[in-house]
């Protein structure tokens, strides 16, 4: 069980991509100040799933990172119409209590994410990103709200540019992708620490071949791997590549990792997903706290 005072983090790369692809670069800070005043307006917020949930930028703040760059928090939150309601125990008695919704309330997720505004390279598209691992929240959530957002942008924004051979300006917009980005640090703290326990991940095809699949809202299947004392020290790396080819050969979409770092502490990492590789550790809500400031006190109840 996740305490209340633990997150987990999930390493991405938010490429601002051009649309089309021989547009020039267009920076992520530029459109900043419009989708703050957009949130402000509260104009932030889609509805998807035949109106069955609805997410929403509930908060954004401009900061700076450890090492001075510039940076943004931002604040997601998501209300599901399907989402069960939470029970409390009572801790003496052992009843449970389910507090009744209101007419226009749903349940709620919430995500804290950070980007950060300068690109990885100068003059590219490409920007470091982290966000919490909320169970129902998450990347093609958020991918494709900020690619709507910034298209939104664009659009009020009347972005153009002239193409060699082209008599009138075209528009473009940026094209969000985020894709799984692997941390040097800990790559390097699983190879030395021990491999505890990899698990493979696929979300099928819904239709099993029986009329009520249209009901089924998503089908899993795992493979779970118990890794033994056995496996030699500065191993667990290689061991992990030969998974990942087991896994896309056999149709796998992700790869969860659990290891003991060589400090003691037990860390889960869902190592691979198509294209890259995502990274996940456990952080503290203190941590998150310094960077996002206010907005960690704003997030509803998961």
């Amino acid at each position: 069980m996740l305490r209340g005072n633990q997150r987990f983090i999930l390493f991405f790369d938010l490429a601002m991509t051009p649309h089309p692809s021989d547009a020039p670069a267009l920076s992520l800070a530029e459109f900043i100040p419009y989708l703050k005043k957009r949130q402000a307006s509260d104009l932030c917020f889609q509805v998807i799933d035949n109106e069955r949930r609805v997410i929403r930028l509930s908060a954004l703040k401009e900061i700076k990172l450890a090492n001075g760059a510039a940076a943004i928090a931002l604040l997601f939150c998501l209300g599901d119409r399907d989402k069960a309601d939470p029970g409390f125990t009572n801790f003496k008695t052992g009843k449970v209590r389910i507090p009744k919704r209101a007419d226009d309330e749903a349940g709620g997720l919430s995500v804290h994410a950070v980007i950060s505004l300068k690109p990885t390279q100068k003059g590219g598209h490409l920007y470091r990103m982290v966000y919490e691992d909320v169970s129902g929240f998450g990347r093609s959530l958020i991918q494709g709200f900020l690619r709507a957002e910034f298209k939104t942008i664009s659009d009020d924004q009347g972005l153009t540019f002239k193409r060699e051979g082209s008599k009138e300006p075209l528009k473009t917009r940026p094209m969000v992708d985020l894709t799984g980005h692997a941390s040097d640090r800990l790559k390097d703290s699983i190879k030395e620490g021990r491999l505890l326990h990899v698990e493979l991940i696929n979300y099928r095809e819904k239709n099993l071949g029986f009329d009520e699949s249209q009901f089924i809202r998503s089908v899993r299947r795992d493979l779970s791997l118990s890794i033994a004392k056995g496996l030699p020290q500065g191993e667990a790396l290689n061991f992990i590549e030969k998974l990942k080819e087991y896994a896309r050969k056999h149709d796998y979409e992700a790869m969860r990792v659990r290891w003991k770092s060589r400090k003691q502490a037990k860390l889960t990492v869902p190592k691979w997903t198509p294209p890259g590789s995502m990274l996940e550790r456990p952080c503290s809500s203190s941590l998150l706290r310094s960077h996002c400031g206010r907005l960690c006190r704003t997030s509803p109840t998961r």
